[in-house]
């Protein structure tokens, strides 16, 4: 074999050692420290967009199989076991029939008992301390629409919701703050679009951690429920945008989520963006970020 041909074997072993090295230290990242999770739906509105990537602290609770590619079963339960608290923003693995991620807040630990009364939540028979901040609006367009400057939407009350260059909304032509409203373009078939008008509320659990919430009203399909008690190594999980979160409250569907499948605690969002710019319009990636958002911490 000659000089060259040696020379290019040496090369091409170091690349390969390199590719390897650096996919091994990559898993271990993800694994042990931190992953990067996105947002697919609305379930955590308003602290959380459609279109936010968050990280995913991996150390916050210790480790299960759920911490592996895969959830390989290297770990019968957790390992370096640390207890999560009530108002915590975490995603976990198992839900019924599903083997996506999923992301709500801790509401009810072991023990504890949860109830909803006319929209009001109850933990251990005392009502949640709920405060009234503000109207939110929740616009989701069709995605073939992305490309109109203005559009105008009339909601089911009466008022006149307008768009401006996807980013921008306006109520009644006063222009709303970015804390009021969120615009979500989605690809859905036979979509006209919508205009959903919440109630923002402050909560406060009764460990003083308070969040914000939405409510499209105090008489929906899990706005009064049984009591529930949450079993041992299980936490009873909810969406912060209550009447538009498939959560704990339904128990075919989701039910507690036992502890071996938690993944981790969402820390904070690197990248948002709306999605109203198609994949090949590379030039005009920079409009639909939500600059805002970015480096936000998650409360």
């Amino acid at each position: 074999m000659s000089k060259r041909s040696k020379r290019i074997k040496h090369e091409f072993t170091d690349t390969v050692k390199a590719i390897l090295w650096a996919g091994f230290f990559a898993i271990m990242i993800r694994t042990f420290i931190i992953e990067p999770f996105h947002i697919p739906s609305d379930s955590m509105i308003p602290n959380l967009f459609v279109g936010d990537h968050l990280f995913v602290s991996k150390i916050s609770y210790g480790y299960s199989r759920q911490s592996f590619p895969f959830s390989l079963p290297l770990i019968k339960d957790r390992l370096f076991e640390s207890k999560p608290n009530a108002g915590d923003v975490i995603v976990f693995k198992k839900i019924k029939g599903h083997a996506d991620n999923y992301i709500k807040r801790l509401i009810g630990l072991p023990g504890d008992k949860i109830q909803m009364k006319k929209g009001i939540l109850h933990i251990n028979g005392k009502a949640v301390k709920r405060e009234f901040i503000e109207k939110f609006y929740i616009i989701n367009l069709p995605y073939s629409l992305r490309k109109s400057n203005s559009l105008t939407i009339n909601t089911a009350n009466g008022q006149v919701l307008t768009v401006i260059d996807t980013k921008k909304l306006y109520l009644n032509g006063r222009p709303l703050k970015d804390s009021q409203y969120t615009i979500v373009y989605k690809e859905a078939p036979n979509f006209e679009g919508e205009a959903i008008e919440l109630n923002k509320y402050k909560q406060t659990l009764p460990n003083d951690v308070s969040f914000e919430i939405l409510e499209i009203s105090d008489t929906e399909v899990a706005d009064n429920t049984k009591e529930y008690i949450v079993p041992e190594d299980h936490y009873f999980m909810m969406g912060d945008n209550r009447d538009m979160s498939e959560d704990s409250r339904f128990t075919n569907e989701v039910g507690y989520i036992h502890k071996r499948d938690l993944i981790g605690r969402a820390g904070m969002i690197f990248f948002s963006h709306n999605n109203s710019v198609n994949i090949f319009e590379f030039w005009k990636y920079f409009h639909p970020i939500r600059y805002e958002r970015i480096l936000k911490r998650i409360k």
